[in-house]
């Protein structure tokens, strides 16, 4: 079994925000006319931690069991197999409490904001509904807070009038954002967040989430089947082949130099993988260089 890698914060000897063991998940397919019943293991196996106020990506292709395991963080379905503790307790201990509580420990920013959203309201009103939901402010003060975090995510007041249509993709997956955002969490889970986006805006919208991150203190786990996203963002990097964490690591050192055969497949068939790897395998030689150093 791969062994967790730890870093940042947890190497300091405090507890890991996400700590994922042996975790499985099975889905059901009923039988058919010309078809039996069989079970498909979409998670199985999978173990990592996540330090606090670090970035853990996952990477791999459509189908390998990413987006099951998001939905097993966010506590829409629990693992029939293994733990999953979150900010030091169980997912089940979280839920037992309210759906309510836990979400104001983890929040998801979808791959489709748009879908996410209520076409027939404006934009101010759904952030406003979310933090009523979970703090006892008044009307005047959840105006101020949205305001301030709309600001906080690059967009002007005036985008708390205006219908989800008539925003960008860009400005819609800055909206999830902050209505994410608002209800103060400590971990995010980001399912895809960019990749309905055109390149230049998926640039800015994950130097948001750094600049984000590095105010709020969050700690992010990061799915996409890009391995340049996930290069951009990541502390330390899973890949992801048929359900299970075929390797992980610092995310230098499995850019610069992954054992797997799959992840060598994967990097090599991504654009401008050349370019990503040297920049990973100058961040792998700093990063031994300090060490030595400080060691």
């Amino acid at each position: 079994m791969l062994q967790p890698v730890l870093t940042g914060a947890a190497a300091e000897n405090e507890p890991p925000m996400i700590e994922v063991r042996d975790v499985s998940h099975v889905f059901a397919t009923p039988r058919g006319l010309f078809r039996r019943a069989s079970a498909v293991r979409a998670v199985n196996g999978v173990s990592f931690e996540v330090a606090r106020g670090c970035t853990f990506g996952i990477v791999g292709e459509s189908g390998c069991g990413k987006s099951t395991l998001a939905s097993l963080l966010i506590g829409d379905r629990i693992p029939a197999v293994g733990t999953i503790r979150v900010a030091g307790e169980t997912v089940q201990a979280h839920l037992a409490r309210g759906r309510k509580s836990y979400a104001r420990t983890i929040q998801m920013v979808a791959q489709d904001p748009f879908g996410t959203m209520d076409p027939r309201q404006k934009v101010g009103p759904q952030i406003d509904e979310t933090l009523a939901l979970h703090f006892p402010l008044s009307r005047a003060d959840r105006r101020t807070r949205t305001a301030e975090m709309l600001r906080s995510v690059g967009l002007p007041d005036s985008v708390c009038e205006k219908m989800p249509h008539q925003l960008s993709g860009g400005q819609r997956q800055r909206v999830a954002i902050a209505r994410a955002l608002i209800v103060q969490p400590q971990i995010l889970i980001c399912d895809e967040p960019t990749s309905a986006l055109d390149v230049s805006i998926q640039a800015q919208v994950l130097n948001l989430l750094l600049r984000l991150q590095e105010k709020f203190g969050l700690t992010i786990v990061l799915i996409s089947h890009d391995i340049r996203v996930i290069g951009h963002m990541s502390h330390a990097i899973g890949v992801m082949n048929a359900g299970r964490m075929v390797e992980q690591g610092r995310a230098a050192e499995v850019l610069c130099c992954p054992r797997n055969a799959y992840s060598r497949a994967l990097f090599d068939a991504a654009p401008g993988a050349g370019r990503l790897m040297c920049g990973a395998e100058e961040s792998a030689a700093v990063e031994k260089v300090t060490r030595k150093g400080i060691a």
